[in-house]
């Protein structure tokens, strides 16, 4: 009955996924897993449940991520930590890691890499390398202080320090060192279309969101720090609006001469 009731609530308000994060927030509430609430439909809810939860939804009617309200993420099977200071990770984002994790284990000629994770957030993508690619080391890097602190987190939270180096800069300017790798999950949204983002998405930061007036200012600024750091061969690897392949792909040759490119 409290699912319902809750799913109900949130549909009536236009949230999207109404009855997925129904199911979340009472999981959360009641610290049971999902298999549980369903095995134990019977259960009763406790009034300060009941209260916690009525708080829950009325910041979640107010659009607040409900990510950020839970304070995690689910990522690629690991729970990360967010806040408001860094952009939810999406499921789409889990790809990167999955690519990543391909061309280090199939197509590079050492298992001992060298990655950078440019523009990391909350870590997400650099805490899965570390755990999946325990010989490699990742450098970790964002603009961000605040962000930086939440991966710094995160990394701990997953042992993987030893792994791991954060660096604070613009780019591959916080990168120390030549490197197999380099993933990069940037803005790229164009700064007209900022505006027209659900209401959610419009208050996560927009350092991570906008991308300048075609969205690829940030990309244009890392290919051409790229000579410098990255070794040769080596894959750079980058999520962006299918629509933008043409231009990126334009903008490889001009600032790496001669790669391959592919979508």
């Amino acid at each position: 009955e409290v699912i319902h009731r809750t799913h109900q609530t949130l549909e009536t308000a236009g949230i999207p996924d109404a009855r997925l994060e129904a199911e979340v927030m009472v999981m959360n509430v009641v610290r049971m897993t999902r298999q549980n609430i369903f095995a134990q439909q019977e259960t009763e809810v406790r009034p300060q449940y009941e209260r916690d939860l009525a708080g829950m939804l009325e910041r979640r009617l107010q659009r607040e991520p409900l990510a950020y309200i839970l304070g995690y993420r689910e990522f690629y099977g690991i729970n990360v930590m967010v806040t408001p200071s860094v952009m939810v990770p999406r499921p789409e984002t889990e790809n990167m890691v999955e690519h990543t994790l391909f061309m280090a284990l199939m197509g590079m000629e050492t298992r001992n890499l060298i990655i950078a994770d440019v523009g990391t957030g909350s870590g997400a993508i650099a805490v899965n390398l570390a755990i999946h690619l325990p010989a490699a080391r990742i450098h970790a890097v964002d603009i961000s202080e605040p962000a930086l602190d939440v991966a710094a987190y995160n990394i701990r939270a997953h042992s993987v320090s030893d792994r791991i180096k954060l660096g604070h800069g613009d780019l591959l300017e916080a990168v120390p060192e030549p490197v197999d790798i380099i993933v990069a999950n940037l803005p790229y949204i164009p700064t007209s279309r900022i505006p027209t983002l659900q209401p959610e998405v419009r208050q996560e930061p927009v350092i991570a969101l906008d991308g300048g007036e075609d969205g690829l200012d940030l990309v244009r600024r890392l290919l051409s720090q790229s000579p410098e750091r990255l070794k040769d061969p080596g894959v750079i690897l980058m999520e962006l609006d299918p629509e933008q392949f043409p231009a990126v792909e334009e903008l490889v040759h001009q600032y790496v001469p001669g790669a391959e490119v592919s979508a």
